[in-house]
């Protein structure tokens, strides 16, 4: 149908691979540096089709023989000549055979001979004067393995239901006041969204309660699925300032910003921060809330160190700023760094392990006996030195837990690079790397 028109029109564009190029060229006995034509396409067709032809004879001749041999079987018994018994042995082909039949060397020449008329003559016409003694495909077929195909089918768990959004009385008593109402069920720690039956297990003592987010802002989905891969960003913070000097962070969601920005520019005790991770290396950070305020202030504000680093832990943050964050950072989480001597773990009081700022030199820790320290840098309690108390620091390693959080942050992008990649990973920084 579609070649009606070849030559008028219509025109036909032949693609090979390079062996059946070379099959043609050999064919029509064409050299490499000529173009082929259509001519030399169909003479080549035509001789793998007389090949092909000449290979399967003596499969059909054999496959005609065999029927032959059944009809002529069928006819004596049809007559009463043979009984019933020697029509199957006619009929039915040994199911098993010896070694010896199967595989045992036979001579080239021990053929038979074609015995109907009507297939010698069309064999003959083929240039095919006798057929193979044995099963040509036996030994062929025995040999093939049979692979099972199986599909697999991934029954998802149905779609989630999104969570209706929801003001409580008690942020907008906090953003009319700047006061939280103790005992409060609407202001939760940062950690207290992650209680997930996969995650590992993650102390909450350590961490500060000057860092908060609403519920609005933990609950993403309706109904008592694994909420810890529904994480919503951060990036709209309200401070106040605390009686002691610390403010007080609450992480919003984007719906309540959207309701109570009225409120939030005629307040006077509270101010919104524009945030977001610093997650690029060209980036500049922002976790010092002072990019974008409202209502907008003269004075910048002074977050405190611990707070600042919890935050941008609970949002993903993948860069830190120097090297003294570093120390810092290790400091909290109760990990080892190549120079904590001098570090600032003796200025904070929140949540700090104390004991960091006594360790020395690396390798003066290497001569003390009862140091030891996991493989991912954790210092466990037991084999701490000897300072002041440990109380309210880790008793477990909390890089499991990051290491998750880190990665539904980012989605699936590889971070092994950043700082956050490499401390995770159980690495050490340097100087240079800042």
């Amino acid at each position: 149908m579609r070649m009606r028109k070849l030559g008028h029109g219509h025109s036909v564009m032949f693609f090979a691979p390079l062996d059946v190029d070379r099959a043609i060229r050999a064919a029509a006995s064409v050299a490499n540096k000529h173009t082929i034509r259509a001519s030399d396409i169909l003479l080549w067709a035509m001789h793998e089709t007389c090949a092909e032809i000449q290979n399967r004879a003596p499969h059909r001749a054999q496959q005609g023989t065999d029927h032959a041999s059944r009809y002529d079987a069928w006819s004596k018994f049809c007559s009463d000549d043979i009984a019933s018994d020697e029509l199957a042995r006619a009929w039915r082909q040994p199911d098993g055979k010896t070694l010896e039949e199967l595989y045992a060397p036979t001579r080239s020449r021990e053929r038979c001979a074609i015995s109907i008329p009507d297939i010698r003559q069309r064999c003959m016409d083929l240039g095919i004067l006798s057929l193979p003694n044995c099963n040509m495909d036996e030994e062929q077929e025995r040999e093939v393995i049979h692979e099972i195909e199986r599909e697999r089918q991934v029954q998802r768990p149905p779609p989630a239901v999104r969570a209706m959004h929801h003001v409580a009385n008690d942020v907008r008593h906090f953003v009319r006041t700047g006061k939280l109402i103790p005992q409060s069920n609407v202001f939760l720690p940062i950690l207290k969204s992650f209680q997930s039956r996969n995650a590992p297990p993650m102390e909450q003592g350590p961490w500060t309660r000057d860092v908060l987010a609403t519920s609005d802002f933990c609950k993403v989905i309706q109904g008592d699925r694994d909420v810890f891969e529904y994480l919503r960003p951060v990036n709209w913070v309200l401070s106040r300032r605390g009686s002691r000097g610390i403010p007080i962070l609450l992480i919003l969601s984007p719906y309540e910003v959207n309701e109570l920005l009225l409120d939030i520019r005629r307040s006077e005790h509270i101010h919104l921060h524009i945030y977001t991770p610093w997650v690029q290396k060209a980036m500049l950070p922002c976790d010092d809330l002072n990019l974008y305020s409202i209502p907008s202030t003269s004075w910048n504000l002074v977050v405190h160190p611990t707070l600042k680093d919890q935050l941008n832990l609970f949002a993903g943050q993948l860069y830190l700023r120097d090297y003294e964050t570093y120390i810092r950072l290790c400091c909290f989480l109760c990990i080892y760094a190549k120079d904590l001597e001098g570090g600032p773990a003796g200025s904070l009081s929140i949540s700090l392990p104390p004991f960091l700022g006594h360790l020395g030199k690396p390798r003066d820790l290497e001569r003390q006996d009862d140091f030891r320290r996991e493989s991912d840098g954790f210092i466990p309690p037991a084999h701490r030195p000897p300072r002041a108390g440990t109380e309210g620091s880790f008793s477990r390693s909390p890089l499991p837990f990051l290491r998750l959080l880190f990665g539904l942050r980012r989605k699936g992008i590889p971070f092994s690079l950043t700082h956050m990649g490499k401390i995770l990973d159980g690495r050490l920084l340097r100087e240079d790397d800042f």
